[in-house]
């Protein structure tokens, strides 16, 4: 078996061929200097394309109230037969968990936002936000260039629940898709109940109405579900006690009646009197008494418990102007880009000087 010799070299033949090398490479300082001043330049270009982009952020809180609903507003209810829990928890679990961050991003909600009207006191005031972003989005462009009129959508025209044209519905689509990229909501701490919502837009107008309508509009949403069935008991009750208290008031005023005519005719001790009809008054009195009392009673419960669960979103911060452009800046590009020809540069001139 051969033993191969190992080659050595000494720091003075090490120090001598470094310095050998860089007498290359400054001699090729005119290739450092073009390729670095074209990278340079095409990290500055591309810092400068980038698009505007605002991000206008909020925090809030989800109030989670369904600990408290077998508490003693509960046991109140239910002495008058009221399932104060079966009427307010339908909704509850729809906002469970993290449930709430997709929810935000959800093309129903976006889309109602969208269709609502702005008014904030600038020039698009009661223009939709659909109307807004396409008067200032490459989406808008390209409509134009289709011949699609942003007035034409007639966005003004239609509310959350009316239908919409095969266009419209694809034009809030495309919106929708193109915003769901800019709405980030999350929790920053995952042992914290505060949520970040994040909303993100070229116009930082825009910006800051979207993200205070999305915030209104969940909110809205949560009411609903959660307290609908409340709302709608109410309703019904209300109606009742008003039912109620009109008959009431027409046996009053009949008892009055009848009590007058008996106090005449005791005045003549010769008549026989037949009092089955103010006794029968007497029990109609009573009894709707005690039926309206129970039906306020009823209704006065129900709307303690409406007030209780409402409002469900509370904002910590919400955005304000102004609202500072994200992109990065275009010097930081333009170092990137000179650091980049270096490398390549001295790449080069390290394969061509071994080579």
């Amino acid at each position: 078996m051969s033993n191969t010799p190992q080659q050595t070299i000494k720091y003075p033949e090490l120090k001598v061929l470094v310095g050998q090398f860089f007498k290359y490479a400054l001699s090729q300082y005119k290739l450092f200097l073009i390729v670095c001043s074209v990278t340079a330049a095409l990290g500055l270009v591309y810092g400068k394309l980038q698009p505007h982009t605002y991000k206008a952020t909020s925090t809030f809180i989800v109030e989670d109230k369904s600990g408290s609903r077998g508490g003693g507003l509960s046991g109140l209810a239910s002495q008058f037969g009221i399932d104060v829990g079966g009427l307010t928890g339908g909704g509850a679990g729809l906002f469970d968990g993290d449930n709430i961050l997709e929810i935000l991003k959800s093309r129903a909600i976006i889309e109602k936002v969208l269709l609502t009207k702005i008014q904030e006191d600038i020039p698009q005031k009661n223009t939709t936000l659909a109307e807004f972003y396409l008067s200032f989005s490459a989406l808008g462009d390209k409509l134009n260039s289709k011949d699609i009129s942003i007035k034409s959508l007639n966005f003004s025209s239609i509310d959350e629940k009316s239908k919409h044209s095969l266009i419209q519905d694809s034009v809030l689509y495309l919106i929708y898709k193109e915003l769901d990229k800019g709405i980030i909501v999350e929790k920053k701490n995952k042992k914290s109940t505060i949520i970040t919502l994040e909303a993100s837009s070229s116009n930082p107008i825009f910006a800051k109405i979207f993200s205070e309508n999305l915030l209104k509009k969940t909110s809205d949403m949560y009411i609903d579900i959660k307290t609908g069935n409340l709302s709608r008991s109410i309703e019904r009750i209300q109606r009742k006690a008003d039912s109620l208290e009109s008959s009431l008031t027409g046996i009053y005023k009949k008892s009055f009646e009848i009590d007058n005519t008996l106090k005449l005719l005791n005045a003549n001790t010769g008549i026989k009197l037949n009092t089955s009809s103010s006794e029968a008054a007497t029990r109609d009195k009573t009894v709707s008494n005690t039926l309206y009392g129970e039906v306020v009673k009823n209704l006065e419960t129900l709307k303690l418990s409406l007030i209780n669960q409402t409002p469900v979103i509370q904002v910590i911060d919400a955005a304000k102007y102004p609202l500072f452009d994200q992109r990065t800046p275009a010097r930081y590009f333009l170092l990137i880009g000179f650091a980049v020809g270096f490398v390549l540069s001295l790449f080069y001139i390290v394969f061509k000087y071994t080579s």
